[in-house]
């Protein structure tokens, strides 16, 4: 940690240096200053690269998703509640638009052994897309931008001059959202003329021509801030958290913000000569990212919309930037922040702050030709009803509309036929409709399980904490021990517990509150017919019922505020 924390020093030290004639510096090292397992690259002029991260779901294909939270449901005691309209919470949709069969084979045989493998038979797989490991640096910028005309030309490539060194890390900040957007659009152009081989491709091994081939871009909010938040390495409640975890070896709490990001370190932004710093001098985030929070906010995709009832306004309105940036205060810095900018100055010149920069991600059209099929069977297969609910209104309801339809149609023989249709899709719905119940029920139950599970965790640690006193007490230190690692376990096995415990919290407010207490009345009656353990698990079940109705109303859980209701409602029975 000295190192990081005398990063400012170094940065110093190693600026007096640069600008020695003859000074050799090694590309890799600047690039990519804190190489990981996992690390995919595509090449730079002049010998550089610029480094990527994969993130994923677990997903049937490409019209398949998966539904996040973004930003944060602020309390109305907490400073950004009265701003809830800018940065609170929405609900969002994140997939990946890769495949491991759609990369190169040097970026497979990184990447695919740290893939999950899927049980066989089972259509999930892994859908990636990839984000930029760093902000793009100072140097980066120049490099590709040197290739712009030449590229419109034909003309020779320019000789190779970029700020090195240290200077060279830094991020590249005081450009447009326009200039950010040009930078892709002549990586891009460089890479298809020099490496296409090299770029992901969906529907690799079709005709190159059929729109599949990726291209560098700005990343766009989502895919921002799913990678921001942790991916695919992080659990339900920790993508939901304020930060990203900060796990520290030997610790359960989290490591200080300092270790993980550059940022104003006295509240309020004030009072403390704060600076940009070059890439990759603080810890990463869970999948690999350097500085997502603090030094340059980064800018994103699409234009920036107000939040209304959790998801996106439809106005749209200037640029968004992402992450915060190096003036912030600790207390505004948050996964989901985001700030809007105009795209053009009072001036009428293109925006461009001090403390704004970007990183980059690779695309493809999410429908290149290479997958119409694929896309048109998946979504023959979800058809109408993929949009089924537990609570339909009648204006809704397809058997309704296909019943007017019936009636109106003059044909009597047509009216037949999409009667069978109108008979088949109402014992589908039917039948799905109790399949949600059921599932619904089988949650309580489940949940209930998990809560009586937690508790014998915790009997079984204080009895441990119990014999290690003992052991202590007799001077006994090899027993002290044992029980210390015993109890070490313990507490992660229930901390798992927990987290098992709010994720079927989150699974919950999937179902209607209606159909949730229907189903907590069936599950009573069967609690009731088991005498011994029935009662304890009927309280838990009562207990889970309340908390999903908080977690309907809060979008978020504390696991230290569960773990104590929990235990408390034991002591209560």
């Amino acid at each position: 940690m000295f190192e990081l924390r005398t990063a400012a020093l170094v940065m110093a030290i190693a600026s007096s240096c640069i600008a020695s004639p003859g000074w050799a510096e090694d590309t890799e090292a600047i690039d990519n200053p804190k190489p990981l397992p996992g690390d995919v690259s595509l090449p730079l002029p002049c010998d550089g690269q610029m480094v990527f991260r994969y993130a994923y779901i677990l997903a049937e294909g490409s019209l398949d998703d998966r539904e996040i939270s973004l930003g944060y449901p602020f309390s109305e005691d907490e400073p950004g509640y009265k701003q809830s309209f800018i940065s609170g919470y929405r609900r969002d949709f994140i997939n990946g638009q890769f495949t491991l069969s759609d990369l190169s084979r040097e970026w497979v045989k990184i990447i695919g052994p740290q893939l999950p493998k899927t049980e066989t038979g089972t259509p999930l797989k892994p859908m990636m897309y990839f984000i930029g490991k760093y902000e793009v640096t100072a140097r980066q910028y120049a490099q590709v931008m040197a290739q712009a005309q030449s590229l419109a030309s034909g003309e020779p490539a320019p000789t190779c001059e970029a700020p090195s060194g240290m200077v060279g890390r830094l991020p590249k900040v005081k450009l447009s959202r326009f200039e950010a957007e040009r930078f892709g659009a002549v990586y891009s152009a460089w890479l298809m003329k020099n490496h296409k081989d090299l770029l992901p491709v969906s529907g690799r091994g079709s005709n190159a021509e059929d729109g599949g081939v990726g291209f560098v871009r700005l990343p766009t909010e989502v895919e921002w801030e799913f990678a921001a938040r942790g991916a695919q390495a992080v659990s339900r409640q920790d993508l939901e958290g304020r930060l990203f975890p900060r796990r520290v070896e030997g610790s359960e709490s989290d490591g200080p913000l300092s270790d993980w990001a550059v940022f104003n370190q006295v509240a309020g932004g004030t009072g403390q000569a704060a600076r940009l710093m070059p890439v990759g001098t603080r810890l990463p985030n869970p999948i690999g990212l350097f500085d997502v929070i603090g030094n340059a906010a980064e800018m994103v995709q699409e234009s920036f919309q107000l939040v209304h009832a959790g998801r996106r306004q439809g106005t749209y309105g200037g640029f968004v930037t992402k992450g915060g940036s190096y003036l912030e205060g600790e207390g505004t810095l948050f996964t989901g922040m985001r700030r809007e900018y105009p795209l053009f100055a009072a001036d009428g010149t293109e925006q461009s702050n001090e403390t704004t920069g970007f990183r980059v991600a690779i695309g493809a059209l999410s429908a290149p030709r290479s997958r119409y099929k694929e896309l048109f069977t998946q979504w023959q297969k979800e058809g109408r009803l993929a949009s089924l609910t537990d609570a339909i209104d009648d204006a809704d309801d397809p058997t309704k509309r296909l019943d007017s339809i019936i009636a109106a149609s003059p044909d009597p023989r047509m009216q037949a036929e999409l009667g069978l249709v109108n008979e088949d899709l109402k014992r589908n719905v039917s039948l799905i409709a109790r399949q949600r119940e059921e599932a619904a029920g089988n949650l309580i139950q489940s949940a209930a399980l998990v809560a009586e599970t937690i508790n014998n965790y915790n009997i079984r640690l204080t009895n441990m904490k119990k014999s290690q006193q003992q052991a202590v007490d007799a001077k006994d230190e090899a027993t002290a021990k044992l029980f210390g690692v015993a109890i070490q376990n313990g507490t992660s096995a229930m901390d798992g517990a927990v987290a098992i415990y709010i994720d079927n919290l989150a699974n919950g407010t999937r179902y209607t509150d209606a159909v949730i207490q229907a189903q907590f009345q069936r599950v009573k009656e069967e609690l009731n017919r088991k005498p011994v353990i029935g009662k304890s698990l009927m309280n838990r079940a009562t207990l889970f019922v309340r908390h999903v109705g908080k977690y309907r109303e809060q979008k978020r859980a504390d696991p230290a505020a569960i773990l104590k209701e929990l235990l408390d409602s034991v002591t209560q029975q």
